[in-house]
């Protein structure tokens, strides 16, 4: 990158530099709210850069950072000669988050120069790149009290828990990740309280992400490791209340065993349910991005249907986190899930004839993709049930993923991208999409939409502008849209009779 760029940086926040003079009452908070705003202005120069900084050699991009750094520590500084004003832990703090913010982007160099030279070249780091960027960084457990330091410390462990693959794009890295982040935290050399605060927060924290099983390597482990009392009693109530919160469910029941993973059904029933009035049955499939998530997410949707008067099953899958495992695998569940509601509907008191799947982002994928699979058998499905669902609902979806597994497949990922399998006799379907979605975007939307409509398959959609990916601050008026759509949908198949 030239020297000119360099000149375009310092004149981009040459005005932040400028120390406030006045009245006393403006330092404390004022000094935040700069520091707050120029680290905006970082953020957002380096995200609308990101491909010219990130895909240089190492040194041009260490000028870089250096430079967005020091204009922050400037900043910060020009306020030390109001000390009377401004507690000192104040500087220190902030300068300490500064170090922090700009070491994660430190940490993100190596996978986003093999993102931006098409994951074709690695970047040119020592082995010991990242340990070197962090070295220091575990033994003050008052750092523990900062946002940044805390932002940065789970990025790095997120690296730590990707092994082989770390100096490699991060997200579809096919490893039992949860398992290396912990083993990472145990191996840090850190002072024990710091230690045992990560190893209380990797229960705390990713308790919500993932189902209880995949804490019991942790688990067993943590009890012995940990010295600090109150974690070790706070990481045995955050276990418990990863079983106890299953209470929610009606029963729960393995529906698949494979390469000895237990994949459980969540089932709800609708009140005084009489197995021998067959109910319609709606199926959850949660998100993640094939990676993360838990049925547990589909539980409040769940209680909703069975007040329905559907029974509801809420699913677990095989995820890329947890078990190594990529999509296809998730797939193959997906379409096993089906298949064994139909051949336990008498057991459930279901309708066979009366199948539902719905879902949420990778969730929705499985939905969808399970009614253009034509030959299960492909995904190891034998079961001689069908695994076509005979209604789908859909939000978010991702309808292309030709090409997003970038690690060890050996399989066109166009035989699992909807957008190549639709044919003329699909489900009726019902899809949502946000316009603003920068995870699943919304031209894969429009071209999947583009290309079903021109078939006589029964497809309603509605697309929303200015929504993000999780449909965040939606308008009542779009609430209530969503709701009578699906209410007008599940009138009109059956799922619904009152």
């Amino acid at each position: 990158m030239n020297k000119l760029f360099f000149v375009l940086i310092l004149l981009l926040w040459s005005t932040a530099f400028t120390s406030r003079e006045g009245n006393p009452e403006k330092y404390q908070g004022d000094i935040r709210e700069a520091h707050n705003n120029l680290i905006k202005k970082n953020d957002a120069f380096v995200t609308d850069n990101r491909g010219k900084i990130f895909s240089q050699e190492l040194e041009p991009f260490n000028a870089v950072i250096d430079s967005l750094e020091q204009t922050v520590q400037r900043l910060v500084k020009s306020y030390e000669e109001h000390t009377e004003e401004i507690d000192a832990k104040l500087i220190d703090s902030l300068l300490t988050e500064t170090k922090f913010k700009h070491k994660r982007y430190r940490l993100l160099y190596p996978q986003n120069y093999h993102r931006f030279s098409d994951f074709k070249k690695k970047a040119k780091v020592s082995s010991d790149y990242f340990e070197n960027v962090m070295e220091g960084s575990f033994n003050d457990p008052s750092l523990l009290r900062l946002k940044e330091y805390m932002r940065c410390v789970n990025f790095y462990f997120d690296i730590l828990s990707a092994g082989e693959y770390k100096f490699s794009h991060l997200e579809y890295v096919p490893l039992k990740r949860l398992n290396n982040r912990y083993d990472a935290i145990v191996d840090l050399e850190a002072h024990q309280s710091v230690k045992d605060f990560f190893i209380k927060e990797y229960f705390t924290s990713n308790i919500w992400t993932y189902r209880v099983e995949a804490f019991d390597y942790a688990f067993a482990k943590a009890l012995k490791e940990v010295k600090n009392p109150a974690y070790v009693q706070e990481i045995k109530d955050t276990y418990k209340m990863g079983h106890d919160r299953r209470n929610e469910a009606s029963e729960i029941k393995t529906y698949k065993t494979v390469d000895g993973i237990t994949l459980n059904a969540h089932i709800f029933y609708p009140e005084n349910h009489d197995k021998n009035e067959a109910k319609p049955v709606h199926l959850f499939f949660h998100g993640g991005g094939w990676a993360i998530g838990l049925p547990e997410w589909s539980y409040s949707a769940c209680k909703s249907a069975a007040k329905d008067g559907r029974v509801a099953i809420a699913f677990d899958y095989r995820l890329r986190n947890i078990h190594g495992t990529d999509v296809k695998a998730a797939v193959s569940d997906g379409l096993a899930a089906i298949a064994w509601v139909r051949e336990n509907a008498n057991e459930l008191g279901i309708d066979p004839n009366k199948v539902l799947a719905e879902g949420f982002s990778a969730g929705a994928h499985s939905a969808l993709v399970s009614s253009m699979i034509e030959n299960p058998k492909d995904f190891g499905v034998t079961s001689k049930y069908s695994s076509r669902p005979d209604a789908i609902i859909v939000m978010s979806c991702p309808y292309n993923i030709a090409g997003r597994d970038v690690y060890n497949i050996n399989y066109d990922t166009k035989t699992i991208s909807p957008l190549y399998l639709i044919d003329k006799n699909l489900p009726p379907i019902l899809a949502f999409h946000a316009e603003e979605d920068d995870i699943v975007e919304f031209p894969g939307f429009e071209k999947f939409r583009d290309a079903i409509q021109k078939t006589k398959n029964s497809f309603t959609s509605r697309s929303y502008p200015g929504m993000g990916h999780f449909f965040e601050g939606s308008s009542q008026k779009d609430l209530e849209e969503r709701r009578r759509l699906e209410d007008e949908f599940l009138f009109k198949h059956g799922f619904k009779l009152e």
